[in-house]
């Protein structure tokens, strides 16, 4: 069974559970008493979408439970937020990345710990979809990411250069190519957050022609954009199996969602969350999630695409089609969802 119909089958499987659950209950508040309870947070980097989300989610603990002592900061970057994870020092951030290639990537970097333990975290809520984007100029003449293999299109790309370096390096090698054969072919690859206005900048002047990331959308950096642009689609069937192992669902890019989409873009997605280092108290999380939905207006104004992600039948799905991808919700988020309703 393929992935988009193993992802239908959830999908159906999850609509029968809503379809016969009772009406929802009112949750029952576990014991969260303010004694002790000490959370930050961390968002990747100032004025970051992340960054307005984390803040939030701050702003609504600290408005269910005063007597808690709420930190909301800016890691800094990648890295640095890989550097906290590892002291103990992020008590919930969100899910900027695929976990199983966060593994790849970071693993071979700190060769003196167990990266995988010393990173873990367990997932409390679905925040943002993020949709793969592959974007090419059009003096380029790229119609899909098969032509850059078939061409040996000597590109210039923008993107990150870690996780979403290896992102692109798996659909080279789809195509039967990497990210090193294609330098060898003589494409180039600059770091840089291709729908940051540094990375749109780079693609007007010609200084890159490709860009490449993994995100919310629309990017506000493009909506601007008057020059010759393409969203190339993630379509091939088989590809899209591919990354499916990595934990990515079918999805489309609709027409108008940037000036230059004049119809709709198949690609793939996969889920931004808000997550938690597995030793955080059952109690602490359910008094999180209790936080968010009580004051759910305050996240959705500071990112109105979340409104979408946390609707009753949301969550449902975002908890059934984790385990497709090795992931686990904290169980104290579970038990407020059940408390709700919402699952079984």
């Amino acid at each position: 069974m393929n992935l988009r119909a193993r992802h239908l089958c959830v999908l159906a499987v999850v609509a029968a559970l809503l379809c016969g659950c009772s009406a929802p209950r009112a949750a029952e508040p576990q014991e969260t008493s303010s004694a002790g309870v000490s959370l930050t947070l961390f968002g990747i980097g100032a004025g970051s979408t992340m960054q307005l989300k984390a803040n939030a989610v701050a702003e609504a603990i600290r408005l269910e439970h005063p007597g808690w002592q709420v930190t909301s900061m800016a890691a800094g970057g990648e890295a640095r937020l890989i550097e906290k994870r590892m002291a103990g020092e992020a008590d919930l951030y969100f899910s900027n990345s695929l976990r199983s290639l966060e593994l790849e990537v970071f693993t071979p970097l700190h060769p003196g710990i167990d990266f995988g333990q010393a990173t873990a975290y367990r997932l409390v809520m679905p925040s943002s979809p993020a949709y793969v984007q592959l974007f090419a100029r059009g003096d380029t003449r790229l119609a899909t990411p098969a032509d850059i293999v078939e061409r040996r299109y000597p590109f210039v790309m923008g993107s990150g250069a870690g996780i979403t370096r290896q992102l692109f390096d798996r659909i080279l090698r789809y195509y039967g190519a990497s990210v090193a054969e294609s330098e060898a072919w003589g494409a180039r690859y600059e770091t840089m957050i291709s729908v940051g206005q540094e990375g749109v900048e780079a693609l007007q002047s010609g200084r890159t022609n490709m860009g490449f990331t993994c995100g919310p959308v629309p990017a506000a950096a493009l909506m601007g954009v008057t020059f010759d642009l393409r969203l190339l689609p993630l379509s091939d069937p088989g590809l899209v199996d591919m990354l499916g192992e990595f934990g990515c669902v079918p999805a489309t890019i609709r027409a108008g969602t940037f000036p230059f989409v004049t119809a709709d873009v198949a690609t793939v997605m996969s889920t931004e969350s808000l997550v938690a280092r597995p030793g955080l108290p059952d109690n602490v999380i359910y008094g999180v999630c209790e936080a968010v939905f009580n004051h759910l207006d305050v996240l959705v104004a500071a990112h109105a695409p979340t409104a979408g992600m946390l609707t009753p039948e949301a969550i449902a799905g975002a908890v059934a089609i984790a385990g497709q991808s090795g992931l686990q919700y904290h169980p104290g988020a579970l038990a407020y969802y059940r408390d709700r309703g919402w699952i079984p």
